[in-house]
């Protein structure tokens, strides 16, 4: 960092980056953006030293804004690296005639390095937690709708309130996913054991099933509501976007136990009963020891043996663990 201290010299070069990032960038369809990166840059060339805090104050403000705004967070940060080079090229253009007057360039170098990690630490920490805080308004507002959704009651008022949309029908999706070796141990570390699982097959069932799936789960299971663009769709065929056998063994892998999942499909209005129903079959499949896989289950029959052959044959078997499944959160009537 430049102190004042070392001399006019310093102080000289740290006004001439100052007034170097005042000045107007070049012309592009991001002009906006350059210039208020530039902006931020002289900010924090002259609060640096004398206010840390406000040196990331605009940055942090403007790239907030950026994100609200959907501008990926790769243009912002090339717009802070073109601006630290032209600043660099600057310098080095000022080199000898620095050296000449006395004038510290090496203090002025190390302060714009330091101003560099500033700025661009800052924008992208601003990014994280702007889009934290959309994903915790998103998930909030996904676990209302399928609470609604599996009650039956105040389905449209909270998909209005929320934006997303609902579909004319579902895949419904009972799960029971079984305690790994890591959570057998009890005590905190099976606890912090479970919430990893936990995320790892949120992850898993995230890229196939895509955004619009909803799902209420925990360590043990729950229920998933995939979207239908057909009340007259199964969800049975090799489709992209439906729990299959591919999407089961995701699963699998994340959760390093193999699941039990029990499918049903139907309008919207009938997600209460099919999911009642979904959860009545995966208990009685729990509780008679049937091997882990995916159980499709069609009208007018409990399964559909054809469709399950086909499923649970291509669902790789992981080492079993012992039994003891807990009652599964989205499940209706559970607590």
């Amino acid at each position: 960092m430049v102190s004042k201290a070392a001399g006019s010299g310093s102080a000289d070069l740290e006004a001439e980056l100052v007034a170097h990032f005042r000045c107007p960038g070049p012309d592009s369809e991001a002009a906006d953006m350059v210039t208020t990166v530039r902006h931020c840059f002289s900010a924090a060339v002259q609060d640096l030293g004398t206010r840390p805090a406000a040196a990331q104050a605009a940055i942090s403000a403007a790239a907030a804004r950026w994100a609200r705004e959907g501008i990926a967070l790769e243009s912002v940060l090339a717009a802070c690296h073109d601006s630290a080079r032209g600043a660099f090229e600057y310098l080095a253009a000022r080199t000898a005639e620095a050296v000449a007057r006395g004038e510290a360039v090496a203090d002025a170098a190390r302060l714009l390095v330091r101003v560099v990690e500033v700025v661009t630490t800052a924008a992208a920490t601003a990014y994280l937690d702007e889009h934290r805080v959309v994903a915790r308004e998103h998930q909030t507002s996904a676990q209302t709708l399928v609470a609604a959704l599996l009650s039956g009651h105040g389905v449209s008022a909270l998909a209005r309130k929320s934006g997303l949309r609902v579909a004319p029908a579902y895949q419904v999706v009972a799960l029971a996913i079984p305690p790994n070796s890591e959570e057998y141990g009890g005590g905190p570390d099976a606890v912090s054991a479970a919430r990893r699982k936990l995320r790892r097959v949120q992850a898993a069932l995230g890229q196939p099933l895509g955004s619009r799936s909803l799902s209420l789960l925990r360590a043990d299971g729950g229920t998933v509501l995939i979207p239908l663009e057909s009340a007259h769709e199964s969800g049975a065929g090799p489709g992209a976007g439906v729990m299959s056998a591919d999407v089961l063994q995701l699963v699998a892998e994340a959760a390093e136990v193999p699941p039990t999942a029990a499918v049903a499909a139907g309008p919207t209005a009938k997600i209460p009963e099919l999911a009642g129903r979904a959860h009545e079959v995966l208990d009685r499949l729990c509780a008679g020891g049937r091997p882990p896989g995916l159980y499709r289950i069609s009208e007018g029959a409990a399964l559909e043996p054809d469709g399950f052959a086909a499923d649970a044959m291509r669902l790789r078997r992981l080492p079993l663990v012992a039994p003891g499944m807990r009652s599964r959160p989205g499940k209706p009537g559970a607590a």
